[in-house]
């Protein structure tokens, strides 16, 4: 692929700076896109002090966003680097794509955000149906593991807090959901629906002032 197609390509489908797509294969249901990045250092985690020695590369495979009904999968090649600083735990790192992945996730981050926002909206079972008709392959447990990993932003103050319950798993586990009624956000979830977790939690926020049921 020339280089003026892969960083066209690269920005329509909003690929972070520095990751380069070489080739792209797609078919009837699936588009594989190999990306790689093309910075020449990165920081070592441990010391954060750049090098630009590469020891190997690897490739994993994660999934990505949907592409007009097609599954999309991200074949990348990660390197890894040597690190120079003397003392560092670190002699070999593997680079960092920020951004695009998490180290060992199997899906992109906006993908898990995609279907952690899908997964708030419907639930397991409806938002693993409305995902496959978007062609994003997952299952009701995968949703539930999705909002296990949910991080709401930090809030400074909450005028009105909604509390109600809802199911990790209907009928066996249910878990407590908080929201800011004034500004249509969630603010956090709770694993469980006890008084004295959600007690807990008032303790550790000092930010609400009403609280209501939704």
């Amino acid at each position: 692929m020339e280089p003026r197609e892969a960083a066209l390509l690269s920005s329509l489908l909003h690929f972070p700076a520095g990751i380069t797509i070489t080739s792209v294969h797609p078919s009837a249901t699936e588009l594989v896109i190999r990306v790689a990045c093309c910075t020449a250092s990165m920081l070592c985690p441990e010391c954060q002090q750049p090098s630009a020695r590469i020891h190997g590369n690897y490739e994993r495979t994660v999934a990505d966003l949907p592409c007009a009904g097609r599954t999309v999968i991200l074949a990348l090649t990660v390197r890894k680097f040597v690190c120079n600083t003397p003392g560092c735990s670190h002699r070999i790192f593997t680079e960092r794509l920020a951004g695009l992945v998490q180290s060992y996730g199997r899906m992109t981050t906006r993908l898990s955000a995609f279907l952690q926002v899908l997964g708030l909206g419907t639930g397991g079972q409806l938002g693993t149906r409305l995902a496959e008709r978007l062609g994003v392959a997952t299952s009701p447990s995968s949703l539930l593991r999705s909002l296990m990993q949910f991080r709401a932003a930090s809030v400074l103050a909450v005028e009105v807090l909604g509390v109600d319950d809802w199911s990790w798993k209907k009928g066996r586990r249910y878990g407590t959901i908080l929201v800011d009624l004034q500004r249509h956000k969630i603010i956090d979830l709770l694993q469980d629906r006890k008084r004295s977790t959600f007690a807990a939690w008032l303790r550790a926020h000092h930010i609400v002032n009403t609280i209501g049921h939704m």
